[in-house]
């Protein structure tokens, strides 16, 4: 089973143009929302239409604004520090997700699925409180990242050596996080996907990558494949905002998605 899962969507309103386009065509199987995206509003309208979409949620701990007010590191690499040295309470994080996810609930939306920004959701600690609020709110699933390793696309180049190799030991991580998550999410009785695509090359998939998903999806059609996206149309602003992303291309995974195979 192929599960494609926009994220983001709450982000920028030409961010929720494009996912909504993808909903509406059927392009997509979900979309993860952000309580605390900036067009969190617009979102909400433009999901109006859509009453039986399957929309999660995409809980936010860095970049954006806690809806509790508790300050929390901005970048995810100084969070998870001082996560990991003990210096952010689980209680802070708890009672944040929960913030969310109560917005979510208020503006209408059933979450169907989790899913959370940076991954962070999977950290051991944070991931009991997770599977503490599934449970609490009665949803079902929550996404894993177990993505099979292999060289990004376009990293030949001499200058783009050592980002290969950090974002491979990035995903090891990921994937042992995952696999550490799987079997508690699974005693829970919850549900996950057996595999992931999508963390390598985010915001700038390609082609080859909806091919993989594909791909996974045939071999094993017992399992639950997701494919992980950022779609939505082309903002310089946006891309301004969010440089320290990399090279995002929203309007690219827009394309890919729309045409038919």
């Amino acid at each position: 089973m192929l599960r494609i899962i926009a994220d983001d969507l709450g982000l920028h309103h030409l961010v929720n143009d494009g996912i909504i386009f993808l909903l509406r065509e059927g392009k997509i199987s979900g979309a993860s929302l952000m309580a605390n995206g900036e067009a969190f509003s617009d979102a909400i309208q433009g999901l109006k239409d859509f009453s039986s979409a399957n929309i999660g949620i995409h809980w936010v701990l860095v970049e954006e604004e806690a809806l509790t007010g508790i300050k929390l590191p901005r970048n995810h690499k100084v969070f998870f520090i001082k996560y990991i040295l003990g210096l952010i309470k689980l209680s802070d994080i708890e009672k944040e997700l929960r913030a969310q996810l109560d917005k979510v609930v208020n503006a209408g939306i059933r979450p169907g699925f989790i899913n959370s920004h940076q991954h962070l959701h999977l950290l051991p600690g944070i991931m009991k409180t997770v599977i503490k609020l599934a449970k609490e709110y009665q949803i079902p699933y929550i996404r894993v990242v177990n993505e099979i390793v292999f060289t990004p696309r376009s990293y030949y180049k001499y200058d783009a050596l050592f980002f290969k190799f950090f974002r491979i030991g990035q995903l090891l991580f990921l994937n042992l996080l995952s696999w550490l998550a799987k079997k508690k999410i699974k005693k829970a009785g919850l549900q996950c996907n057996d595999y992931f695509v999508g963390f390598m090359n985010a915001g700038n998939l390609s082609e080859e990558d909806i091919n993989k998903a594909k791909q996974l999806s045939e071999k094993y059609p017992d399992k639950i494949v997701e494919l992980g996206c950022h779609p939505g149309y082309k903002n310089e602003e946006l891309r301004k905002k969010y440089k320290h992303w990399g090279n995002y291309n929203w309007q690219k995974e827009l394309e890919l998605l729309t045409i038919d195979k």
